[in-house]
């Protein structure tokens, strides 16, 4: 019974759109035809496209590099937190200094008549689309109905980017060029100090090279103590033969004096000479760990001097340096085929869109047929409620 009443009412549905189908042919050619004639009537527009690569200058930044912290500090850019160099120039082609820049290249105002700049930039915005690929490439497109325009304004998008591009780099530049020629001045007069300091000690403590002084100091006192027992030695010999008192006893017994009064003044030094070689001996150890820390600072300071003289002589040819920062991959062209409108999709959509709205309306016309003939009252419901909802008034109550 089920399959009968499928069957029945599937031929009752072929059945109502054969009764209908002169409407239902004529709907269709009438739409169709329709959307054929708008289809050529419409504007065509014509789509350029160009794309461009990063620089390496500005891949090895990895980015967040100091480029994008930039970039986004200073021109109010929003980028994501983890953005590449190639999420930065999308980002940049969309702000409105490069679209500003674009309109007054091209002299839009008068090419569109427009005075207002904003509609403009809307128009912009709405026209042109960008897309980084996978490979990091970003492709910018522009549409516009003359096809000469569309790849001249894509073509100054570039332009425009790589102004913005060389003023960001020379601005970003110029701040490091200052910051480190702050610090290359600190770090000069911590140098200076350094050295004096390592002056002042040497100075004070006669400590020119206490590495050679100490080997003289050793050598002095190993000679010293050499003939200081060779006197001893024949002191006691003359004793044996002399009295104490006896000139002969006496003069060894004074050598052996200078001798032992030499040896402490190596050993631990004198007030009254002033001398290189008067470095007391004992000194020396702690006197040489004194001067390594000196010496330590000075190296570690004129380490950090020339390496902030590098780069500030670095940062200053990054200030000067004014070379194309983009890679053009692909230069926008006049297309010589249209964007759109695209015939032979209106066309179809025309074709099978009033196709299906025939349909529709045939079936619902013979939906309202069967409520006139089997329904009066329901039918007369509907007519009312047709009428209060188009406004009409008037209709009989019966």
């Amino acid at each position: 019974m089920t399959n009968q009443e499928k069957s029945f009412n599937l031929w009752n549905l072929l059945l109502v759109l054969a009764r209908r189908k002169k409407f239902i042919i004529g709907f269709v050619v009438l739409a169709t035809v329709a959307g054929v004639v708008t289809a050529f009537v419409l504007p065509k527009w014509y789509k350029a496209k160009t794309s461009i690569l990063p620089s390496q200058y500005d891949q090895s930044l990895g980015l967040t590099g100091n480029f994008a912290q930039f970039v986004r500090s200073s021109a109010g850019f929003e980028l994501p937190l983890m953005a590449t160099p190639s999420d930065v120039y999308a980002t940049m082609l969309k702000s409105q200094t490069i679209k500003r820049a674009v309109i007054e290249e091209n002299n839009l105002v008068e090419y569109f008549d427009e005075d207002s700049r904003h509609e403009l930039e809307i128009y912009l915005e709405d026209k042109t689309k960008i897309k980084v690929t996978g490979e990091g490439v970003v492709e910018l497109y522009f549409e516009d109905k003359n096809p000469e325009m569309s790849a001249q304004i894509a073509n100054s998008y570039i332009r425009q980017l790589d102004a913005l591009n060389r003023r960001v780099k020379a601005a970003k530049a110029r701040a490091d060029k200052d910051f480190i020629y702050s610090r290359l001045k600190t770090t000069e007069e911590q140098l200076n100090q350094a050295r004096r300091l390592l002056l002042d000690f040497r100075t004070k403590n006669k400590a020119l090279d206490l590495g050679q002084q100490r080997d003289i100091a050793l050598g002095t006192a190993s000679e010293l103590k050499r003939r200081l027992a060779l006197k001893t030695v024949d002191y006691d010999v003359q004793l044996r033969v002399y009295s104490a008192d006896h000139p002969a006893v006496l003069k060894i017994k004074d050598e052996i004096d200078q001798i032992q009064n030499q040896l402490n003044t190596i050993e631990l030094g004198s007030n009254q000479d002033d001398t290189y070689l008067n470095l007391p001996l004992a000194e020396i150890p702690r006197l040489e760990v004194e001067a390594a820390e000196l010496q330590a600072e000075v190296a570690t300071q004129e380490k950090v001097y020339d390496l902030l003289l590098e780069l500030y002589e670095e940062a200053r040819i990054k200030e000067q340096k004014d070379t194309p920062t983009i890679a053009v991959l692909e230069e926008a062209i006049p297309p010589e085929i249209k964007a759109k409108p695209q015939r032979s999709i209106i066309a179809a959509v025309s074709f099978f869109g009033s196709l299906i709205l025939a349909i529709l309306i045939a079936l619902f016309a013979d939906y309202l047929e069967n409520i006139r003939r089997l329904s009066p009252s329901d039918f007369e419901l509907l007519k009312r409620t047709r009428d209060e909802l188009t406004g009409k008034t008037g209709y009989s109550d019966s």
